[in-house]
């Protein structure tokens, strides 16, 4: 009689997607020190969500959730780079260890990073203020905004060196 009992081990894989989701702009701001491209950084996260979610099982509670997501999203963005086959350079694995060896990002020091973009924004015209936040909090190219906002590619780079 199972069904009498709380099945554990979906709560407990609930729960790790639930933290991934929380922790999820601080899992993609790591894996784009690897990976640049914005793109392909989000859909490496999003390998991440499906096989951290695999091994919800692996993962212990009371140890560093943030911590054990990266090294899962680095292992992603590993088989990401590895299957394919791009010609542009891309950070050695010896550099892309070195990185990870080194001290995750704050989850509190990015927050602090999107308030202060958000104040920064607020002295800004409206329009201005759309494109900053375009260019830099949704990581957009100028011709991808250009599209957007159906402006030449030259007149939203004007419009962002006088915003800055």
């Amino acid at each position: 009689m199972t069904g009498d009992f709380p099945d554990t081990s979906n709560d407990h894989a609930l729960h790790v997607q639930q933290l991934f989701v929380r922790h999820q702009q601080t899992v993609l701001g790591y894996v784009l020190s690897i990976e640049p491209n914005f793109a392909d950084a989000q859909d490496i996260v999003q390998q991440a969500f499906l096989a951290v979610s695999r091994k919800a099982q692996t993962w212990s509670a009371g140890t560093d959730f943030l911590a054990w997501a990266c090294t899962v999203a680095r292992y992603e963005t590993l088989h990401f780079q590895r299957t394919r086959a791009r010609r542009t350079a891309r950070l050695d694995e010896d550099v892309i260890e070195l990185l990870h060896a080194g001290e995750v990002v704050d989850e509190s020091e990015w927050q602090q990073r999107v308030d202060s973009l958000r104040r920064c924004l607020s002295r800004l015209a409206p329009r201005a203020a759309e494109l900053v936040w375009r260019r830099y909090h949704g990581a957009q190219l100028p011709g991808e905004i250009a599209t957007a906002i159906g402006w030449t590619v030259n007149a939203v780079r004007v419009a962002l060196t006088r915003a800055r």
